[in-house]
């Protein structure tokens, strides 16, 4: 468990089966942003001591004439360290008790707009933003951005903000997986169309964008480099029949309807 002992918040959860995992925000996150926010106010605070100080020189030496001059640098530096100081107060006080609660029957998210459950048969999508970085060749690292939507059309994005993210979206994409998967099925048996985003399939096929190609024509449908391909029977690839797999909500669903009921290799 990433932290066995849930926030006491948590006891007020019901309805939602046993509570199996919390993943708490990064620390850099909450105490970062608060260090940050008391430097950049020290800062301000001093540097306007000194415009001050220097100012009052002025004014013995030159008059008040010479304060104004003195002074209006000082003053503009200390006013975006002021800026900035609240900036991180802000973002620690919005991080400090935020946390994703996991359990049997869905998660529980407490943020400053207080506690929400969201169910799995509640979540309508899934959508991940995996990317890899690197610096003149070098792998430096990987972000993850999960974004979700319920019944309800509320939105909840999951960052690198939240400790060991990754295993967060992957025990929400195992507890939606059945439901949404059902109800795919469904639809595709009763011959509708089902939108991934970018990407479309029903009986009679594929359509990537705008291009369409019958299911008799695909060989296999494949992830590539963050990229939905299909390649066509006898070899080659089609002309831009590509999609980012960034933007497909759900494509694990997607991937398994095609491997699965439509009968073709995936991967």
């Amino acid at each position: 468990m990433d932290n066995p002992q849930f926030p006491e918040a948590f006891n007020t959860v019901v309805g939602m089966g046993a509570p199996q995992r919390y993943f708490r925000i990064q620390n850099l996150n909450r105490i970062g942003s608060l260090v940050a926010s008391v430097v950049f106010l020290g800062g301000a605070v001093l540097v306007f001591m000194y415009g001050v100080y220097e100012a009052y020189q002025a004014y013995r030496d030159h008059g008040p004439a010479a304060m104004g001059s003195v002074l209006t640098w000082p003053v503009i530096i200390a006013l975006v360290l002021f800026l900035l100081a609240a900036a991180g107060g802000r973002a620690a006080y919005v991080n400090w008790n935020k946390g994703v609660a996991l359990y049997e029957q869905g998660f529980v998210v407490r943020d400053r707009r207080g506690i929400r459950a969201w169910r799995w048969e509640e979540i309508g999508s899934l959508t991940a933003a995996v990317t890899r970085h690197y610096t003149n060749g070098i792998y430096t690292g990987t972000t993850h951005v999960y974004t979700l939507y319920n019944r309800q059309n509320e939105r909840l994005v999951l960052s690198d903000t939240y400790v060991k993210v990754e295993e967060l979206a992957k025990a929400i994409e195992q507890g939606i997986f059945p439901h949404l998967y059902e109800r795919a099925a469904q639809q595709y048996n009763l011959g509708q169309t089902l939108a991934f985003g970018p990407v479309a399939i029903s009986k009679t096929g594929i359509r990537i964008s705008k291009k369409v190609y019958p299911w008799t024509e695909v060989q296999q449908v494949t992830i590539q480099r963050g990229y939905l391909r299909v390649s066509k029977k006898g070899g080659g690839w089609f002309s831009g029949a590509s999609a980012a797999a960034s933007a497909i909500p759900n494509l694990s669903v997607l991937l398994d309807m095609i491997h699965q009921v439509v009968g073709l290799k995936t991967g």
